[in-house]
């Protein structure tokens, strides 16, 4: 490279040469670094009166301005007190020239002068001619970083949507080309990165180009040169990324951390990685149901009074997108619990439980613990991560004073359930059963048979009136009735008398038919009247058997008197006691007859 810029300033020399007299080519200013090396591009042109002169062997000399004594002599490059080297030759009329191991001493102005051992001797200096100024510095500079997006250069805060193309750019200056610099680049994410490098005349460019990514947000690119000098000597420029992005990576918390008592609040913290800000919402979830409980920019949320099993949820959104995050909470509570029983040939009972952490149940029968045996069978299943459910079976028979219970424990509390038994008959079938309705209907025919003919034997007694006999009384008990009756007309009264005698119980005893004419009383108003205000008066009548066993019984009137009076009085053990219904029936006037005629009769 060195050789093909030499060349190129030694051709605008000799073109230069051919139109002009005296001049020379160089630039007006360098900087060099401390220790390292200056490179001075340079051309020369002569008169031409000169040529004949000017040979390789010409001396090109540099001179510090102001002073009497060359600092660089192209004879000796290696005396002088700046050391270096001078490109091309005399004739070529090339004065580029490398100074080595500048320092802060070296700072001035150069020019150039030309002797050969004829007439040709001439010096370039100012105000003729132009004269280099050799700037040293202590430090190298920093190199120079640009940041282009979609191809345009950003001049300001470097800001990029995620997903798009970014390109970073980064230059220094050659102070020596001998030695050139080194170009990295770095970034705060651990990570590699090599950007493409190329080197023109004085500059060294290196360029970096990525997509950027949510990771790449207030991340700082830097790049970095490095300069040969007596020792390295490195420099850095840096860019920091500004990138937006829809929200990332958003978690929740809660405090207190871990578990909690029902009743108890907590406090749910939101984070989440976004650029720009997020706003938040919180909600709640508890199977299919969703709550929404509050929006806006806080990033806390306060639970008064949590629910076990249910989550907590935030949602956090700009305008690139929104991701969620939930948490559920480990609520602990005492257990509860429910009961119930059936009876039937066996007593079953089920036992529930819900609790935090999941309770424990245990069955007791009149304070004796249960277990699974020949009389009891148990069988236990958890509902989730808080219930249990206890199945128990019991094959003896309980008594009204057995008391069942279940209890349930955990580490926050007990509880219990009981249950009283009753002695409850064994249930019914109730099922349609044919054999059992035709049974019944038949039953039931035979019922409504038998009252039918009980009413019908009920009306024919009620009418007939007869005298029953009682043999389970034997005491010698005799009921004295007296019953009065006034009628002006003839009355037939029939009387059926049973007897029971203690000492012939099992005899057959005839009916007697007896007839009482009541006369000389008309009735006044109709009716009987008796003591006990009836139409059917009850009496005893004595009654003595003949040797024949054969009686008749005859009452007859007594006219002077209106009444006719039947008496019942006490008799004999040896005498028999007949018990009579006498009933009363009004007809018309008849001649008296016996009870042998009437018995005839009938």
């Amino acid at each position: 490279m060195m050789e093909t810029l030499v060349t190129f300033l030694l051709t605008g020399s000799l073109i230069q040469g051919v139109l002009c007299g005296f001049n020379i080519s160089l630039p007006k200013r360098l900087e060099a670094l401390n220790g390292s090396c200056v490179f001075i591009p340079c051309t020369f042109d002569i008169d031409q009166q000169y040529e004949k002169d000017l040979t390789d062997s010409a001396k090109r000399m540099w001179f510090k301005d102001g002073g009497s004594t060359a600092v660089f002599d192209s004879s000796s490059p290696k005396t002088g007190l700046l050391k270096g080297e001078i490109f091309g030759t005399a004739t070529q009329k090339n004065c580029t020239t490398r100074f080595d191991n500048v320092d802060q001493n070296h700072n001035g102005s150069y020019y150039f002068r030309i002797e050969t051992n004829g007439e040709l001797k001439h010096s370039y200096t100012e105000p003729t001619y132009s004269q280099v100024q050799i700037g040293v510095l202590g430090s190298p500079p920093k190199p120079t970083l640009s940041v282009f997006k979609d191809q345009q250069k950003v001049r300001k805060e470097v800001e990029v949507i995620e997903g798009s193309s970014v390109s970073l750019r980064c230059s220094t200056k050659i102070f020596c080309p001998s030695r050139p610099p080194s170009l990295t680049w770095s970034s705060s994410l651990i990570e590699s990165i090599t950007g493409q490098q190329y080197q023109s005349q004085t500059e060294l460019i290196s360029d970096l180009n990525f997509t950027v990514s949510h990771r790449h947000h207030r991340v700082t690119i830097t790049c970095t040169a490095t300069h040969q000098q007596q020792k390295q000597n490195t420099t850095q420029e840096s860019r920091l990324l500004s990138v937006q992005y829809a929200p990332k990576n958003t978690s929740l918390s809660a405090f207190p951390s871990g578990s909690l008592m029902r009743g108890n609040p907590v406090t749910l913290s939101c984070s989440s990685d976004a650029n720009p800000a997020v706003n938040y919402t919180w909600y709640t979830e508890t199977g299919s149901q969703f709550e929404l409980l509050q929006t806006g920019y806080n990033h806390s949320y306060i639970v008064t009074n949590p629910t076990h099993g249910a989550r907590y949820g935030c949602k956090a959104q700009n305008q690139h997108g929104h991701c969620n995050a939930t948490i559920q909470l480990d609520v602990q509570f005492a257990p509860n619990i429910s009961s119930s029983c059936s009876r039937s040939s066996v007593t079953k009972c089920v036992c529930e439980a819900h609790g935090n952490p999941c309770p424990t149940l245990e069955w007791r029968l009149s304070r004796h613990e249960l277990s699974n045996s020949a009389e009891t069978s148990i069988s236990e299943e958890t509902l989730g991560s808080t219930g249990v459910k206890s199945v128990l079976t019991i094959h003896q028979s309980l008594t009204d004073t057995d008391v069942l219970q279940c209890f349930s424990t955990n580490k926050h509390g007990s509880v219990r359930a009981s249950q009283q038994f009753q002695a409850v008959p064994p249930p019914q079938d109730t099922r349609f059963h044919p054999p059992s309705l035709l049974l019944g209907a038949a039953v039931g025919a035979s019922l409504m048979m038998i009252a039918f003919i009980l009413m019908l034997c009920y009306e024919r007694r009620r009418k007939e009136k007869p005298s029953e006999t009682r043999d389970d009384d034997t005491s010698g008990f005799i009921l004295t009735q007296t019953a009065v009756s006034l009628d002006n007309d003839s009355e037939f009264v029939y009387d059926n008398k049973g007897m029971l005698s203690p000492t012939a119980p099992s005899a057959h005893e005839s009916l007697h038919y007896s007839s009482i004419d009541f006369t000389n009383a008309d009735p006044p108003s109709g009716e009987i009247r008796g003591l006990a205000s009836l139409t059917s008066e009850y009496a005893a009548v004595r009654h003595c058997p003949a040797e024949n066993n054969t009686s008749t019984s005859e009452t007859e009137p007594k006219k002077p008197d209106t009444t006719a009076k039947i008496t019942d009085t006490s008799s004999p053990a040896s005498e028999d006691v007949i018990y009579e219904n006498t009933g009363h029936r009004y007809r018309q006037k008849e001649a008296l007859v016996s009870a042998d005629d009437a018995e005839k009769q009938d």
